[in-house]
C-alpha cells in the first residue's frame, strides 16, 4: 500500500470506509453526499493545483466524482479512498492539461483553496505573491503535462515519489525522471528571474532548488 501523504483531515477507519463504499455502490444517496462532502475540497485544491486557475474547475470536480461514483464497483481497497479518489482527479487533471485548454480567470496563489487570505501579509504583498504565482503558472504551462503534474504533486503537495508515481500510474523510475526534468527545465526558467526564484526556495514543501 502506498503511503498516505500529510493531511489535515481524520483518516476514516477500515470499518467506517467499509460501510461508506458499500452505501455508495448501492446508490445510497448518504452515503454519496457524504463521500462527496469529506473529498471536495482536497479534490478541489489538488485539481487546482494542477491545473492552475480556470473557469471549469467546478465542471472538473463534478467529473471527478462522477467518475468515482461510477467506478466504485471496481474499488478493491487496494488504497485508501483518499488515495483513491485523488488518482481519479488526477487523471482529469492530466486529461485537461493534454487538451491544451488555457487559463482565463484571474490567478489566486492557491487555486480553489477556500483559505481566507493569509492576515500577516499586506494588500501589496499579497499582490506581489499573486504576480510571482502567476510568473510560475505562466512557466508551468510550457512543460509537458506529465512533468508538470509528476512535480506539482512532489514539490507542492508533498507526495512521496512511490505515492506520486502511485497516482500517475507510472513507474519510481519514470516518476523521479519526470520530476527532475520538470526542475530542470523550470530551473533554466527562472535564472534571469530572481524574485521568482526566491518565492520558489521559500514556498511551503519546495525542496531545494540549488
Amino acid at each position: 500500500m502506498v503511503k498516505e501523504p500529510r493531511t489535515s483531515s481524520a483518516q476514516l477507519g477500515p470499518a467506517d470506509e467499509r460501510a461508506l463504499v458499500a452505501g455508495c455502490r448501492a446508490g445510497d444517496p448518504e452515503s454519496m453526499e457524504r463521500f462527496f462532502r469529506r473529498y471536495v475540497v482536497e479534490v478541489e485544491r489538488v485539481i487546482g493545483r494542477l491545473v492552475g486557475p480556470t473557469p471549469d474547475l467546478q465542471d472538473l470536480v463534478h467529473v471527478t466524482f462522477i467518475e468515482a461514483l461510477g467506478s466504485f464497483e471496481r474499488y478493491r481497497g487496494g488504497a485508501s479512498l483518499r488515495t483513491w479518489v485523488t488518482r481519479i482527479a488526477t487523471h482529469v487533471s492530466l486529461n485537461q492539461l493534454r487538451a491544451g485548454v488555457r487559463r482565463n480567470v484571474p490567478l489566486e496563489l492557491v487555486p480553489a483553496s477556500r483559505e481566507p487570505a493569509d492576515p500577516r501579509l499586506s494588500a501589496d504583498m499579497q499582490l506581489s505573491v499573486q504576480q510571482l504565482a502567476r510568473r510560475l503558472y505562466d512557466l508551468l504551462d510550457r512543460l509537458a503535462p506529465k512533468k508538470r503534474v509528476a512535480f506539482l504533486l512532489h514539490t507542492v503537495e508533498e507526495y512521496p515519489i512511490d505515492h506520486v508515481a502511485a497516482l500517475t500510474g507510472a513507474s519510481r523510475a519514470a516518476t523521479k525522471s519526470r520530476v527532475w526534468f520538470a526542475r530542470r527545465e523550470l530551473m533554466a526558467a527562472v535564472k534571469k528571474l530572481p524574485e521568482l526564484r526566491a518565492f520558489l526556495q521559500s514556498s511551503a514543501g519546495a525542496e531545494p532548488w540549488r
